[in-house]
């Protein structure tokens, strides 16, 4: 299969790209009510409501940590679509030595996350990442296990070690960031209020292509550096996010750019996503695969030679 090009990768969820926020800086805030009850307070940015473009990008990156303490148990959807191909013939019929020659590319992909836990350190939900070449990774995390498999392999449980399924968590939290964040340097929007889940308040983003340019807006990452010189096209779509946390509820949204190319030809790219959020019942249960196997483990090596040298080797 043909992988596909840096900066496609780059667009597409470049947060197994971001980093994860699962300490306590990035821990919910907490006030007291008068009755003594903790609440959560406000984890919305400033500006939001007024339809400040810099807050809605800021709010869609927030991390799921930190937003999984007001959504409770929830399902998160995602179907993002992405097409990237030169225009016109190449200057020369065959590519020099070491010379990068891009070819069209089109990547479909589906993600799914359900978040189950309410218990704070027991990790319970269920990702699931996959394109149309046949390429994919699921995931399932039971309190101190994790099950894992790519696609079209078996499935393998281990003990749950390490909170680097943060970055996983934050990956399907962001795909909505990530490309709200591509058109942020020539973006309008305007804002309405409209209601949100079980009756809450919400905000609805129309977004649409600006008739200037704020490079302030854009993403300065290394990663991101090929926006520099990306043109944006066309925005056309919607935004939803809840009025108090700021997490995006429902979005559907494309994005036209253009850019040059490592061969001179101009590169014409396109993404569009179409996501949802929703609460669930937290009596939902886990799919927790039956008959997954042992994780492999390989024994390490001064074990090994101690084994096999029955104590004849000194330490």
């Amino acid at each position: 299969m043909t992988r596909p090009a840096p900066t496609l990768v780059a667009l597409a969820l470049a947060s197994i790209l971001g980093s994860a926020g699962c300490g306590d800086d990035d821990a919910a805030t907490s006030v007291t009510s008068a009755s003594g009850d903790a609440v959560v307070a406000s984890l919305a940015p400033e500006g939001l409501a007024a339809g400040d473009i810099g807050a809605l990008v800021e709010a869609l990156h927030t991390s799921h940590a930190r937003l999984r303490t007001t959504l409770g148990p929830h399902r998160l959807s995602v179907r993002t679509t992405f097409d990237l191909s030169p225009q016109g013939e190449p200057a020369t019929p065959e590519p020099a030595i070491d010379e990068r020659r891009p070819m069209p590319q089109h990547v479909d992909d589906t993600l799914e996350l359900v978040w189950l836990t309410t218990a704070v350190n027991e990790p319970k939900f269920s990702l699931s990442q996959s394109n149309e070449h046949d390429r994919g990774r699921d995931v399932v995390v039971d309190g101190e296990r994790i099950y894992t498999r790519q696609r079209n392999r078996e499935w393998y449980v281990g003990p749950l070690q390490a909170d680097l399924f943060e970055l996983w968590l934050d990956d399907a939290q962001r795909s909505v960031h990530d490309v709200v964040a591509l058109a942020a340097p020539e973006l309008a929007v305007t804002v309405a209020r409209t209601e949100g889940a079980a009756g809450g308040a919400a905000l609805a983003f129309t977004l649409s292509r600006a008739t200037t340019t704020d490079p302030k807006r854009a993403v300065a990452t290394t990663r991101a550096a090929w926006r520099k010189d990306a043109i944006i096209d066309e925005v056309e779509g919607t935004v939803v996010v809840d009025a108090t946390s700021g997490a995006w509820i429902s979005a559907e949204l494309k994005v036209a750019f253009s850019m040059p190319g490592p061969d001179g030809r101009r590169l014409v790219g396109r993404v569009s996503i179409v996501g949802e959020q929703s609460a669930i019942d937290a009596s939902t249960p886990l799919a927790v695969p039956p008959d997954a196997q042992p994780l492999l483990e390989r024994t390490r090596y001064d074990a090994e030679r101690a084994r096999l040298l029955d104590g004849l080797a000194g330490h």
